[in-house]
């Protein structure tokens, strides 16, 4: 029997026999044979894989990140590689190629702060999204936070708690999600005709 025939009775194409399917699928289960997925995908161009490259994965938002993906692409359907550049820019080219030799489908790149960050480039041969921190290409597609929002979203629902005498406390002015933040904030106390109390407070995002 050639592998095209075990190939198609495997993969239930009409093309073979019901006796020969029977013994193909019988010489499976006692091989305990499992189709390989990746194989499987090649001739479709497709592998059902997709690589998360990461620059922080010791910080908050990667693992989210990638759980939402796994959840999003389902259960069993797409698997999702992790690799963590740890913010070297040399680690994520080798992260990067080694994603692309393996013929993953897509690209998530995550940020470690809602700064922009740099390109990986216009050429590549598979889609690229970017999480939580935007590309600098403007050609690029990018999901990111509104903190802008956030900031506005947190004055107004002190505000809907009947408190008038509102300061806010921040993260490190370094990071532009600091910055965006207290602006959506002071915006929404000047909406409703309030000061905010004394200065935007910046500290290191830490508890202290």
């Amino acid at each position: 029997m050639s592998l095209a025939t075990a190939s198609k009775a495997l993969n239930g194409r009409s093309q073979v026999r019901a006796e020969t399917r029977r013994r193909v699928i019988e010489a499976a289960e006692r091989l305990s044979f499992q189709p390989n997925p990746m194989a499987r995908g090649l001739p479709a161009g497709r592998t059902g894989t997709v690589g998360l490259l990461t620059g922080d994965l010791e910080g908050r938002f990667s693992i989210p990140i990638l759980m939402g993906a796994e959840d999003a692409f389902g259960v069993g359907r797409v698997a999702v590689f992790l690799c963590d550049a740890r913010g070297d820019a040399l680690r994520e080219q080798h992260h990067l190629q080694a994603l692309l030799g393996r013929r993953v489908d897509g690209l998530i790149v995550v940020g470690s702060r809602t700064d922009p960050r740099s390109s990986l480039g216009r050429d590549l041969p598979v889609p690229v999204v970017y999480a939580y921190a935007p590309s600098t290409d403007p050609a690029d597609l990018s999901v990111v936070p509104d903190s802008v929002g956030a900031g506005r979203l947190a004055v107004d629902h002190l505000l809907a708690c009947g408190r008038s005498r509102i300061a806010h406390v921040s993260g490190d002015p370094g990071y532009a999600a600091a910055r965006e933040r207290a602006e959506g904030a002071v915006a929404a106390l000047a909406d409703a005709g309030l000061p905010l109390v004394g200065e935007v407070l910046f500290g290191s995002w830490s508890e202290g």
